[in-house]
């Protein structure tokens, strides 16, 4: 089982680590109301936070929902800015320890991984292995089991005041009836024991990442399949005979139901690796990696809405560079420049103090710097 952690709430409680937690919260959001409110009266908030912490009493507030229709139609729960420094003053002692619990090749969330480090890995693989298992988990976020995710979080978190806070947090949301039908049983039993995490917050994720640990090991550990990668719940297994795969495939699927998850058939198949496989928005080939036309319409729609967004004055100029920087580091610039600034060229930007349009443009030749808004003013 590993080693269990104690006495994590004090840590959680502590002013520093609410100070470091409200740091990490306005990235990007300095502009908003709620923010600046919040920023306002910064310590006084802070110490009335740790109070309602120490005496248990923290009660987290109700959610903004709004629908997102990239890559396809999902609500989204925006929680209050109060209650998302808490939650990363939960992540910030409870991720280190829940990370050592993982396997190597888990990236998502992760210090150190992320999306181009798990694409390098699954290309690397599909230079070593013939064939090639894509796992699509069905409606992955919204059948997650609380009662289970709470029981594997305490493998590893023996503080019961920890707990506590992080059930008070699976309180706030349960997923819409239809979810629970996805577990193929329509028992009462199903219908009343609450699933579902709210895709928007900071503990979703991690809670998500976690939750698919268990199916790692199984994979790693009992199956024996040393080609695995996974980024949430897109996972690809390797193998240089088609069979294994198929086999673990039906072990996998057993072995979910478990965990109160689904495959979804039609998206979980085995192919020859020189036909390659779509990962995390390329589809990936043994010697190469071509982006996804859709990936490159979402990135489009998301750069439009973050000019809308800066014109209103809701985000600052920081937040555009790093969402830029962030998804130019994700793509295989020297492969896409051309689809890339044709895309750049057709979004003018403005500053309002100077009134000046600009486009940004990535060189040709993409060495890895920063993109700061170079291109011809207009």
């Amino acid at each position: 089982m590993g080693k269990k952690y104690k006495h994590l709430y004090e840590n959680i409680c502590r002013f520093e680590n609410l100070w470091l937690a409200s740091r990490k919260a306005r990235r990007g959001k300095r502009r908003k109301l709620s923010v600046s409110e919040f920023e306002f009266d910064l310590e006084n908030k802070l110490l009335e936070i740790q109070d309602a912490l120490i005496k248990e009493t923290y009660q987290f507030g109700a959610y903004t929902r709004f629908t997102i229709h990239e890559p396809q139609e999902r609500q989204i729960s925006a929680a209050p800015y109060r209650d998302r420094v808490v939650h990363h003053a939960l992540c910030n002692i409870i991720e280190p320890l829940l990370n050592k619990a993982m396997i190597y090749d888990t990236y998502a969330c992760r210090i150190g991984k992320g999306s181009h480090r798990a694409i390098q890995r699954a290309q690397q693989f599909l230079r070593n292995y013939s064939w090639v298992l894509k796992l699509d988990i069905r409606k992955f976020f919204f059948t997650i089991d609380h009662y289970i995710l709470k029981k594997e979080l305490q493998k590893k978190i023996s503080d019961p005041a920890v707990m506590n806070l992080i059930g008070k947090i699976l309180d706030t949301y349960n997923s819409p009836r239809e979810y629970y039908f996805f577990h193929g049983n329509k028992e009462e039993a199903d219908i009343t024991r609450p699933i579902g995490l709210p895709i928007g917050n900071l503990t979703s994720q991690l809670f998500a990442n976690y939750y698919l640990n268990p199916m790692d090991r199984f994979i790693k550990e009992e199956l024996k399949i040393e080609g695995y990668v996974r980024y949430m719940d897109d996972a690809l297994l390797f193998a240089s005979d088609k069979q294994t795969l198929s086999d673990a495939k039906k072990d996998i699927r057993i072995f979910l139901e478990a965990y109160r998850l689904s495959l979804h058939e039609m998206k979980s198949q085995v192919f020859p690796a020189r036909h390659g496989v779509r990962f995390l928005g390329f589809h990936l080939y043994p010697d190469k990696r071509k982006i996804l036309r859709s990936n490159l319409k979402r990135f489009k729609m998301r750069l439009k809405a973050k000019r809308r967004l800066y014109r209103q004055q809701d985000i600052s100029w920081e937040n555009i560079l790093q969402s830029l920087n962030a998804w130019l580091g994700f793509a295989d610039k020297q492969r896409n420049v051309r689809f890339i600034n044709e895309i750049l060229s057709h979004i003018p930007f403005s500053h309002t103090d100077t009134g000046k349009s600009f486009t940004f443009r990535i060189p040709s030749i993409y060495n890895g710097n920063t993109c700061k808004g170079m291109g011809a003013v207009k």
